[in-house]
């Protein structure tokens, strides 16, 4: 799992040292394998604008571009398709080195003089390839270095190894849990304000579950008149930043929700939901289905599947399906917030050979209370970036509720165990700077940590929070993080 630095202090205020967090993070159980900097630093690489694009006398495929970098105007030949006036672009001055060593000389291309090079995401070492020039927002101020108004700050990369029993940890908000308990602090999470309109969801949509062993629980809700378009400028950082790739803004939205809650979701074009109905049910045997990245599969009987009044539209808790997939004409969409049990996609992603970022999250156990936030979460993300409108409530199918666990708090049993003398406060501490709440004896398991059972497995907590530096090792007593 990659977790970003710069994006846990969206969570956090926080000032440790980034490696001597790493090193804090493994000791608790989450070994970090390697922290990577990620640094932006772009120099002779200036925010400018295109005043004029005309052709290039001497080549059907070029432009000639009048820039300004405000300070000067420039003339560049640009190969681009998408360059035009107005623009607000990346201009590399004389002497800018870019990606892979290029450096920008005042040269001729088709006998017209060229001096510096509007440039690409790619150009800029980025992305590994790009369609066209950069075009950034136009409310950047033209002449200011580009990584300054970006804001782009050096960030550092944590490749987490999270052991199978740590779902919770498959998230930014879930390692920053970690980490406010480690530095003593309380994680902010975002607020959720919704501005609701039109009419009631469940007057668009109706949803039936027919298999809850497989999927308890499936929730909705419905935005309409999305603009779809590219994302803006941090978000695509956002994703970049821990190795996803940027799609558009709806589907960048809900893979954005997944890495910083860790709940998957999945948008689907309204428009393409027929009967406007979803219906939950169980696969037939050697029953086909067209997955998002165009592949027929065939399924064994008892794949969870998510249908429409006619025909499945997704594989649940593993794949969409390319019949209802949100595109450009996409204008209103439904946003699936589901919980998918353990045991059903362990058994249908193995069986097609198919592991995705949801897959891996609902097989490992996703938290079925916490799937309403994440909707909310990305229905606003929706509305902010891509003026999406919100129709009132959520249609939300729960046949049977999945109800916190209580374990008793038992400190002698405990402190036998560790070797060690805490007090009761001591360990009402600890728990509770993890989100475990302790009342009297007892102690209140959130549904995101699906691993804590029993009183053997609170003692792992207080002894990786308490520190395994201050326990003398016994015989008795073996932590392991692999279980």
């Amino acid at each position: 799992m990659k977790i970003s630095y710069n994006w846990l202090k969206e969570y956090l205020d926080l000032k440790i040292d980034p490696r001597q967090l790493a090193d804090r993070l493994s000791l608790i159980g989450l070994e970090v394998e390697e922290v990577i900097e990620s640094k932006f630093d772009f120099p002779q690489v200036v925010v400018g604008q295109v005043l004029n694009v005309e052709p290039h006398p001497h080549a059907d495929k070029l432009s000639l571009c009048q820039v300004t970098t405000g300070d000067e105007e420039l003339t560049i030949v640009c190969g681009a398709p998408n360059v035009h006036a107005g623009q607000v672009v990346p201009i590399a001055k004389i002497g800018a080195v870019l990606s892979q060593g290029l450096k920008i000389h005042k040269t001729k291309i088709r006998e017209v003089e060229s001096e510096g090079m509007i440039c690409s995401r790619a150009e800029l070492g980025l992305e590994e390839h790009s369609e066209g020039i950069w075009v950034l927002s136009d409310n950047l101020p033209v002449g200011v270095p580009l990584d300054k108004a970006l804001q782009l700050e050096t960030d550092y990369i944590f490749d987490i190894a999270v052991t199978p029993n740590r779902p919770d940890c498959l998230s930014h908000i879930g390692i920053a849990r970690e980490v406010g308990a480690l530095v003593n602090q309380q994680v902010k999470i975002p607020a959720i304000q919704l501005q609701e309109t039109g009419q009631n969801a469940a007057e668009q949509i109706e949803i039936e579950i027919k298999t809850p062993a497989g999927c308890p629980r499936y929730s909705a809700r419905v935005i309409r008149n999305v603009r779809i378009g590219e994302s803006p400028s941090w978000l695509v950082r956002r994703l970049e930043a821990v190795g996803m790739r940027p799609i558009n803004n709806i589907v960048d939205i809900t893979n954005y929700v997944l890495l910083e809650t860790g709940h998957p979701l999945h948008a689907f074009d309204y428009d393409l939901i027929q009967g406007k109905k979803i219906i939950v049910r169980e696969s037939h045997q050697a029953e086909k289905f067209t997955t998002l990245d165009d592949k027929e599969r065939i399924l064994n009987e008892g794949t969870v599947l998510i249908c429409d009044a006619k025909e499945p539209v997704a594989i649940g808790g593993i794949m969409g399906g390319l019949n209802s997939e949100v595109g450009t004409q996409t204008q209103h969409v439904l946003l699936e917030s589901a919980y998918f049990t353990p045991e059903s996609i362990q058994i249908s992603a193995r069986y097609l050979g198919l592991s995705t970022e949801a897959s891996q999250r609902f097989e490992r156990g996703a938290d079925p209370n916490g799937n309403i936030y994440a909707l909310e979460r990305a229905a606003q993300l929706m509305s902010e970036l891509a003026g999406g409108e919100i129709l009132k409530g959520v249609v939300d199918a729960y046949p049977k509720v999945i109800e916190k666990r209580v374990i008793p708090l038992q400190v002698e049993q405990i402190n036998n165990l560790l070797g060690t003398s805490l007090t009761k406060q001591e360990m009402r501490d600890i728990l509770e700077g993890i989100d475990l709440k302790v009342e009297g004896n007892q102690i209140t398991v959130p549904t995101f940590r699906p691993d804590l059972h029993g009183v053997a497995d609170i003692a792992e907590e207080v002894a990786r929070h308490y520190g395994l530096d201050h326990i003398e090792p016994r015989n008795q007593f073996l932590i392991d993080y692999n279980v």
